[in-house]
């Protein structure tokens, strides 16, 4: 059984801000590197610094970056956009250029973000070539921590007040964004975690101590997707 003992710290590649858990960014260009033929052209919705872009094109594949902040964006080998994603035109008219486009469109980190989720997944499979990938990563919901902290507060792992100054404001369950995909039109959907969430993750003499202690006498019991920080939902669109 794997267990974390520590305090995470900040990640990065090449010198650029990996904003994302451990072990995400290599899980996706793992799944990529297996399903996107190299040469492929890849858009990197949410790119934040650039990390997962630049690790994308050192792979062999051409990346098309957008995000809200040109000044933010360090990486050099990708094409960028600066969109206000908060302007629906501002989104909508970059989605129209862009429709059918990319071999693979990922939201990393991001669908946990906006308002209209559906609206969102949507927009993902417009811009995706019929048979390409669609990757979109969020927060596990249920995972053993998650469930947990439900219990006791009412709300899920990293969706408190104090996740609000970072824009979590729509959790959503793997199961439900399955559905949403599917209704979207795109097939052949997996889901697996990822991120550091093993079922021993001990960072102190703290509460978190004491959950461990309680999650792992019903660990047996429990169903679904519990180990992960993260969950990795991806699928095809349909031809």
């Amino acid at each position: 059984m794997k267990f974390f003992i520590g305090k995470k710290k900040a990640q990065s590649y090449k010198g650029l801000l990996v904003k994302a858990d451990e072990g995400l960014h290599e899980k996706i260009a793992e799944e990529i590197l297996h399903r996107v033929p190299k040469g492929g052209i890849i858009l990197d919705l949410g790119a934040g610094e650039g990390a997962l872009s630049e690790r994308l094109f050192d792979l062999g594949y051409h990346v098309v970056a957008a995000d809200k902040d040109l000044r933010n964006f360090r990486c050099r080998n990708a094409k960028f956009t600066e969109i206000n994603f908060d302007s629906l035109s501002e989104l909508e008219n970059f989605v129209s250029s862009h429709e059918k486009t990319f071999d693979a469109v990922l939201g990393i980190e991001v669908i946990e973000h906006v308002k209209n989720q559906w609206q969102y997944v949507k927009q993902l499979v417009r811009m995706t070539k019929p048979g390409g990938l669609i990757l979109i990563t969020t927060p596990n919901t249920t995972s053993w921590l998650s469930r947990f902290i439900f219990l006791i507060s009412g709300r899920f792992h990293q969706f408190s007040d104090g996740d609000l100054s970072y824009g979590h404001i729509s959790p959503i369950t793997p199961w439900e964004l399955t559905m949403i995909m599917s209704d979207s039109g795109v097939d052949n959907i997996t889901v697996s975690p990822a991120g550091t969430l093993p079922p021993i993750y001990i960072t102190g003499l703290n509460k978190l101590l004491i959950i461990n202690f309680f999650a792992l006498l019903v660990r047996p019991f429990q169903k679904g997707i519990i180990d992960g920080w993260c969950v990795v939902v991806s699928g095809r669109k349909k031809t």
